[in-house]
């Protein structure tokens, strides 16, 4: 009988069994999915076939993680399926995909069911900033959120006017925020600016001060300071984005790769401009 041929190395099988199977079975994924991959290979490519798969990969750690959070009540399983499709969704479709936001949220309901409630909250507020974007502050939705963010900052004690205080600030700063993308989209930087030093006022408060969402602002700042060719500016900016980024979401993220790629070669700018 003859042995079965082995997989061919950097080949779709091969990824197939080593990156597909092992993190789910042919029952979750569906039995048509190796089929549509290695046709997507064929037709498109091997990164289009591999994103797809993957973003199907992530909607079953989601599924995963729901159950286990709410039907098994494994906080800590869920949490570990949450984060590893959020890790996909985030790489695949940008953290301001709403799949993204959603991912988010359920990582926070982990959180707060973990008790971890100051990560829980830097959660909701990446799933708040993108519905307030692609929703408005007013939806179902972002107010659900809102009311999430509430519940957990009165676990960890606060008040109702320290609570109330602090989303009010943080709605504010994401509004600012929101004002600066648009001013910069046309291209009014000094008017953008104005906006992004506004939006910081989220960093009084303490739940806020290394959250990711400050970074974003920061390295914002530093895009629209290269705009202005305040290069040596610029470069401080990106350097305190780069500092939250790292804490928060590591040195392989792509935020923190990003906002390191800027700080390298902004020298090679200022030189040039000399």
């Amino acid at each position: 009988m003859a042995s079965r041929r082995a997989p061919e190395a950097g080949g779709p099988e091969e990824h197939w069994q080593e990156n597909v199977l092992k993190e789910v079975s042919k029952e979750q994924i569906g039995f048509i999915a190796e089929g549509l991959f290695k046709e997507l290979w064929a037709r498109c490519g091997k990164q289009i076939a591999t994103d797809q798969t993957a973003l199907m990969i992530a909607e079953v750690q989601f599924s995963r993680g729901f159950d286990l959070l709410y039907k098994i009540h494994d906080n800590a399983s869920a949490l570990t399926e949450f984060q590893k499709c959020l890790a996909i969704r985030e790489k695949i479709l940008g953290k301001d995909h709403r799949d993204t936001g959603k991912t988010y949220c359920f990582v926070g309901h982990a959180l707060r069911e973990n008790r971890s409630f100051d990560e829980a909250v830097g959660q909701y507020r990446s799933a708040l900033r993108i519905l307030v974007a692609l929703l408005g502050k007013d939806h179902n939705h972002t107010k659900d959120v809102i009311s999430c963010i509430d519940d957990v900052l009165k676990a960890k004690g606060l008040t109702e006017n320290d609570s109330q205080e602090y989303l009010s600030t943080l709605m504010a700063s994401l509004e600012h925020k929101k004002s600066g993308d648009i001013f910069y989209e046309e291209s009014n930087y000094d008017m953008a600016m104005a906006a992004y030093k506004k939006a910081l006022i989220v960093e009084r408060i303490q739940e806020g001060k290394h959250h990711p969402d400050t970074g974003d602002v920061y390295a914002r700042i530093g895009k629209t300071l290269s705009k202005q060719g305040d290069l040596k500016a610029a470069c401080i900016e990106y350097g305190n984005a780069l500092a939250i980024y790292a804490v928060t979401l590591g040195s392989d993220h792509p935020d923190t790769k990003d906002a390191l790629k800027h700080i390298q070669q902004l020298p090679t700018l200022m030189n040039r401009s000399n």
